[in-house]
């Protein structure tokens, strides 16, 4: 239905400006009333914001804005079942209708405290520069919060519904009479409003919520993430710990039997004292950083098994969000103009659109002179 309302009211300029205007006016009348304070920060100028399709934070967005401009869009809409065009009349009429009823309001707030509580870990998550731990105890203080509101968040929950409704005078629905399903008014469904609410969306709902957690960041997961990040060199690798990366090594029997479980664990003493000792892997931001100065000063050969768990754990971290921007550049160059382009070639076009702050620097002399040094051509360059 969110998206009905997009394509009736977020594709026009005009009705959007509708919008707008009618949140100022309302604005006014509430700072004129006393029923809302004024002061550097609030009060500022709210716009319809449309849902991305990958990113959790664009959809908590879109929430809030629709309940922080509810009275306007529901006015626009109304004036567009009146003034609109016959489609738009009709998806205006039906939109009027749901969001004036209990179940609407129900659901918005519900998942507007969901995708709220999960915000904080999907900014976490989009950061270029992930610190691995704190995004794993977001990730469990997130579960957490999630399974709390199961527990104990619904009467919070029904309090907010309750004063939403009664602010834009939406009739409430007493949980503890017949549920009445809205598309067949008329059968019989032997559930209480609280059954049906509580139970049957707000529980299933969560429940979903926590078993995509449990599926994605299982225990195994998260085991190898905390291993992992006692690699991180940051403040002369304060995070080193021993006895994590040799568990994280047990995590890969293939290239670490006993034998070398042993060996690990007596290179990785030398290993950090070396580190430690040499100034130049003092002012290192991450692991692929410190695993490109290993090669570079030939620590690589000279800590073998180090060096070998090093690579494994770089290969760890292939759902970043710099790897998810990757893979959405590949819509941008290989499209339906371009949808025949080799392999290569459209490796090649996209490490020149990913990084693009590198090949800015690059002048297009530079390039002539590079093809010159490749090979003799006849033509001039």
């Amino acid at each position: 239905m969110i998206s009905v309302l997009f394509s009736v009211v977020g594709g026009s300029c005009k009705r959007k400006d509708m919008i707008k205007e009618k949140h100022r006016d309302d604005i006014r009348k509430a700072i004129g009333s006393g029923r809302i304070s004024t002061g550097i920060g609030l009060n500022q100028d709210q716009t319809l914001q449309r849902a991305g399709d990958t990113r959790w934070g664009s959809h908590y967005r879109t929430l809030s804005s629709i309940v922080k401009l509810f009275p306007a869009i529901v006015s626009v809409l109304k004036y567009v079942q009146k003034e609109g065009k016959s489609d738009k009349k009709s998806q205006a009429r039906g939109l009027v209708a749901y969001f004036e009823t209990f179940e609407f309001v129900f659901y918005l707030h519900m998942m507007l405290h969901i995708l709220g509580s999960a915000n904080t870990l999907s900014q976490s998550l989009q950061k270029k520069d992930q610190d691995i731990l704190n995004a794993i105890s977001c990730v469990q203080s997130t579960r957490t919060e999630l399974q709390k509101l199961r527990e104990n968040g619904w009467n919070s929950l029904l309090e907010k519904v309750y004063l939403f409704c009664d602010e834009h005078h939406i009739q409430r629905e007493n949980m503890h009479e017949e549920y009445v399903n809205r598309h067949t008014p008329r059968r019989k469904t032997n559930k209480t409003n609280l059954q049906h609410y509580k139970i049957e969306v707000l529980n299933s709902v969560i429940d979903w919520q926590l078993q995509e957690f449990d599926d994605r960041f299982n225990e195994v997961n998260s085991a190898l993430l905390r291993h992992m990040a006692a690699f991180n060199p940051k403040d002369s690798f304060a995070a080193f710990n021993k006895e994590s990366l040799v568990k994280l090594a047990e995590f890969y029997p293939d290239d670490f039997d006993s034998d070398k479980l042993d060996d690990l664990g007596h290179e990785l003493v030398t290993y950090i004292d070396n580190m430690r000792a040499d100034q130049r892997f003092d002012s290192l931001d991450g692991i692929a950083d410190l695993a490109k100065l290993m090669v570079e000063t030939n620590k690589h050969i000279t800590f073998p098994l180090v060096f070998h768990l090093l690579k494994l754990v770089l290969i760890l971290p292939v759902a970043t969000a710099s790897v998810e921007r990757c893979f959405s550049a590949m819509n941008i160059v290989k499209k339906k103009l371009r949808n025949k382009m080799g392999d290569q070639f459209m490796s090649d076009c996209l490490i020149c659109y990913v990084e693009k702050d590198l090949f800015s620097a690059i002048t297009n002399d530079e390039v002539v002179d590079l093809f010159k040094k490749m090979k003799f051509r006849e033509g001039k360059l």
